[in-house]
């Protein structure tokens, strides 16, 4: 499988675990479990810095994986906040 082929199928599912809740969940619970879905990509895409040397500089969150974040918020139905895509220096909880 190619990397957009992987991308493309989990967009899908997270497409169609937002229908589901949706379709099976009291909408404050299914709009909670779609954050924490979110949450989870973002510390994900957190969990390494991409550049720099030996650990010095570099970049938490890479354009391309905000890039996803925001693909991933999108296929879910959520609206990510400001803190939702902050490195972990940021804002949100852990």
């Amino acid at each position: 499988m190619s990397p957009e082929s992987i991308k493309s199928h989990a967009l899908e599912a997270c497409r169609q675990v937002a229908a589901l809740l949706d379709r099976k969940a009291p909408p404050v619970e299914a709009e909670g479990f779609k954050r924490w879905l979110l949450g989870v990509s973002t510390r994900v895409a957190d969990a390494a810095k991409e550049g720099g040397f030996l650990g010095f500089g570099g970049t938490r969150v890479s354009e391309q994986e905000t890039a996803a974040l925001k693909e991933i918020a999108a296929a879910l139905g959520v609206t990510p906040g400001a803190d939702a895509l902050a490195p972990s220096g940021g804002t949100r909880e852990r």
